[in-house]
């Protein structure tokens, strides 16, 4: 029975051919003269498997020449021998799905999707699948490099197996390519969480982030999340090169405290006309945000929270938090109770309303009276959110009604310093 051309199990024992050790490797003849010398090889990416090669670009007395891979005996260090004495020298040309793996793959980022991180493709591995030549993975470490700075002849030599990483947990960027045709599958990147799709895109250079941005956009859901997860400066990066409706279109499906902030950094004209474009519900959350400052705890709340009146059982305001499918899941783990007239009453953990009397009013419950103003400000919330190891805190007005809620996620954001994020970015390889 073959392998299958996407086994991982079959090509981990076969022999492997790094690309560093063909290319500046002479094109032999049969009878094992000098044609000319490899300049690359070329593959047809496709959505899934490892990629077949497909050719060679060979360079032949000044010429740049295609080589079918049909039309090789042999593919080996120093050692790339042609099947039949004739050689056709037409000029080479890009073919649609083609990539060059030493032009288009090598030294540059790649995605490991498996790690969720940026890699640098440092050399190619291939192997023989059915007596077909196919790009089956990559290697990061040093060693890809250092290969290179070997003479070609040194190249040949068996070393230490290189610690590759399977192509099929690879996606390239290949928005620079010209004939590649395939932009990265949306599939892919959406079996990483959206703080792992913005991490890849802030360790990216413009245009692989706008690649990326790219292949989100057919998930309007999914972009918003990956939008939130960005840092201030990539946001407003993002906004500035794209349209206002675009600009709205984001912001109106983003966490309405998360867009006020965002807001808040545009331009007065400007973030009045962005803001106007927005769904109306969204609007009013947004407008009412703004009116606080960003560093506040009227800055830092969200207005979409579990709120229930007084009187409520128990059982009720957990069938409110089972239903609910607008309120972020982080503000979903307190129940907060409130007077008839919007007053705020007190709050309780979902924990301890499942472990309650579900027929009793939710007011005989242990509410706790922790509360933070308007116009408190961070180390007051950090202090009372630690002091009653809370996970939310209401937010009330002067007289006392309740217009908020902030998660102990909000807290961890506003707390932690940008260079910590840069730090744990680094140790994770982006």
């Amino acid at each position: 029975m073959k392998d299958a051309p996407d086994s991982r199990r079959s090509v981990s024992t076969r022999p492997l051919l790094m690309l560093t050790q063909v290319v500046g490797s002479p094109l032999l003849n049969p009878s094992g003269e000098r044609l000319g010398r490899v300049q690359d090889l070329i593959v047809r990416l496709a959505d899934s498997g490892y990629p077949p090669v497909t050719g060679l670009k060979v360079k032949v007395g000044g010429r740049d020449v295609f080589v079918d891979a049909k039309l090789l005996a042999k593919l080996a260090p120093n050692d790339t021998r042609l099947g039949a004495q004739t050689l056709d020298l037409r000029r080479f040309e890009r073919r649609p799905g083609e990539v060059l793996l030493g032009e288009d793959i090598l030294d540059r980022r790649l995605i490991n999707v498996a790690a969720g991180r940026a890699m640098n493709a440092n050399d190619l591995a291939l192997a023989q699948i059915d007596d077909q030549w196919r790009l089956i993975g990559v290697d990061p470490s040093p060693r890809g490099v250092l290969r290179r700075l070997l003479p070609q002849p040194m190249r040949r030599k068996k070393r230490r197996p290189a610690p590759l990483v399977n192509w099929n947990d690879i996606q390239p960027f290949v928005g620079h390519v010209p004939t590649a045709r395939l932009l990265i599958p949306l599939q892919r990147l959406k079996r990483l969480h959206p703080a792992q799709i913005a991490d890849l895109v802030e360790s990216s250079s413009h245009e692989e982030g706008e690649e990326i941005i790219g292949a989100v956009a057919a998930d309007p859901e999914l972009t918003a999340d990956v939008f939130e997860e960005l840092d201030t400066d990539h946001q407003i990066e993002f906004l500035r090169s794209h349209t206002n409706e675009e600009a709205a279109a984001i912001l109106g499906r983003m966490a309405p405290d998360d867009a006020a902030d965002l807001l808040g950094e545009l331009d007065q004209q400007r973030r009045l006309r962005v803001l106007n474009l927005m769904p109306p519900s969204q609007q009013h959350k947004v407008r009412g945000l703004l009116k606080y400052n960003a560093s506040t705890a009227g800055g830092m709340m969200s207005p979409d929270y579990i709120a229930v009146p007084r009187g409520t059982t128990q059982a009720q305001a957990l069938e409110r938090v089972r239903v609910d499918d607008l309120v972020p899941s982080q503000l979903l783990t307190a129940v907060l109770v409130i007077e008839p007239d919007g007053r705020l009453l007190g709050c309780v953990s979902t924990i301890a309303l499942l472990k309650g009397n579900g027929d009793a009013p939710i007011e005989t419950a242990n509410l706790s009276p922790a509360r933070v103003h308007v116009d408190d400000d961070l180390p007051e919330i950090a202090l009372l959110m630690a002091d009653y190891n809370l996970t939310v805190v209401p937010v009330i007005e002067r007289d006392g009604r309740l217009v908020g809620a902030i998660s102990v996620d909000d807290l961890l954001e506003a707390i932690v310093p940008n260079d910590w994020r840069r730090r744990a970015e680094a140790s994770q390889g982006g």
